[in-house]
């Protein structure tokens, strides 16, 4: 029962309990968010966008929204390979924190590293990249900006990089792409007290290539700090998160991130405002180990003084795991729970999964939750994989599909774990 949280706090914590784990209770929420800035931040690896729909989200993303300091989340992947060979990295890491300033005031931090990248089939290469953004506001309120990467061992083909590169440094690759180099943008007032943006590379295509329109934009640890102004919320906080896929492996203590949370959507704490938040990509591929295509992950809340509706959900289409082993046609895990006035809330979960085959066998439709089968000497598949959510988490979390190596399985598989449709939602009450 305690696996998914403690999965939670190992990789999820940069999503959801740094920010939403531990709010204040309603009666008090309202009051602090009227007066309490709100600090945001979030990175990644990569990112490619095509005509403002991601094509693929963040790797490794890490995301913190707190309103207190010191906090901070982290997360990193082994390796990065998108659409063959357009984007290749060896280890990526991520971290976003708040830190307490000296005579008063709070700076929130945001960073993306990554090693040995290499872009559009060799055309551009680094051995590091080290992208950091920062907001801050002091004791009287003002509020102040930096952002800035370190490019080690770029080379970018018949261009010459100056050794320290200066910000938003421009170069065209004719008939290929435009770069911009330690990309820094910023914002003062808006929708925010202030927005502080930094990416080590911005790569817009000229043409289409690798099943990329013309114009899309390819960046590479994007990151993002922000100070937000306080929203009120005139209710009980809702909570949840929803993510497509998640490949691990386990060796002893020693944890190996294949494929960081994909297609993470998180409910914002005062509702969705009717519209449903959504974060799609069309496939994510770790060869050998997981195929996943057609990826839809939603958040739908309601907050209101008497009442608190949160709704997540995970949508796949078709799944290979392991070479065939299992697949499938079709997935939906739903999680969601319903909170009126002061008692006690109502909390559903469950998983659907069409066309289901695990080592050649058919699955039906609507096995009990929490069916395991086994594939001797390889993996254990648990089905529909229901958690009651514990203190101060009161809600419910599914897996819709957890395969976990076997002792004693292949080197290739050993200590592999693997999720598929994950949803959750809960309320702190």
């Amino acid at each position: 029962m305690l696996a998914l949280v403690v999965g939670l706090s190992m990789f999820l914590s940069p999503l959801v309990p740094a920010a939403q784990a531990a709010p204040t209770p309603a009666s008090r929420a309202a009051t602090s968010a009227d007066t309490d800035p709100v600090f945001h931040a979030v990175s990644g690896g990569t990112r490619i966008n095509v005509a403002g729909a991601v094509r693929s989200e963040l790797t490794a993303a890490s995301s913190m929204r707190v309103q207190r300091a010191p906090r901070h989340t982290e997360n990193k992947t082994a390796n990065v390979n998108l659409l063959n060979g357009i984007i290749k990295a060896g280890a990526v890491s991520t971290y976003e924190q708040t830190t307490k300033r000296l005579g008063g005031g709070v700076t929130v931090t945001s960073e993306a590293k990554i090693a040995d990248v290499s872009l559009l089939d060799g055309a551009i290469t680094v051995k590091a990249i080290e992208t950091k953004s920062s907001a801050t506001i002091d004791a009287s309120g003002h509020v102040s900006r930096k952002g800035g990467t370190k490019l080690v061992g770029i080379r970018i083909r018949d261009h010459h990089i100056p050794l320290v590169v200066p910000k938003n440094f421009g170069l065209k690759i004719p008939g290929v792409a435009t770069v911009v180099l330690n990309e820094v943008q910023g914002q003062l007032g808006g929708d925010a007290l202030i927005k502080s943006s930094a990416t080590g590379i911005h790569i817009t295509l000229l043409r289409p290539r690798d099943g990329l329109s013309a114009g899309a934009n390819i960046e590479v640890t994007p990151t993002k700090a922000r100070i937000l102004l306080p929203t009120p919320i005139h209710g009980e906080p809702a909570f949840g998160y929803a993510y497509s896929s998640r490949v691990t492996v386990h060796a002893g203590d020693a944890v190996n991130v294949m494929s960081a949370p994909t297609g993470v959507v998180i409910c914002p704490a005062g509702g969705t405002n009717g519209v449903d938040l959504t974060n799609a990509t069309a496939r994510v591929r770790v060869p050998g180990v997981a195929d996943v295509k057609g990826l839809a992950n939603t958040a739908d809340a309601t907050v209101t003084s008497n009442r608190t509706d949160a709704k997540m959900v995970a949508q796949i289409g078709a799944v290979n795991l392991l070479g065939g082993a299992i697949t499938l046609d079709a997935i939906t895990a739903t999680s969601r729970v319903v909170q009126r006035g002061n008692h006690r809330p109502a909390k559903h979960a469950h998983a659907e999964i069409l066309g289901l085959v695990i080592d050649g066998n058919p699955i039906p439709v609507g096995v009990d939750p929490n069916t395991t089968i086994e594939i001797p000497g390889l993996v254990k598949v648990i089905i529909n994989e229901q958690t009651r959510l514990p203190f101060p988490y009161n809600g419910r979390a599914v897996r819709a599909l957890h395969v976990i190596a076997l002792p004693g399985a292949p080197d290739d598989i050993a200590g592999i774990d693997i999720e598929i449709g994950v949803a959750a939602a809960w309320v702190n009450r």
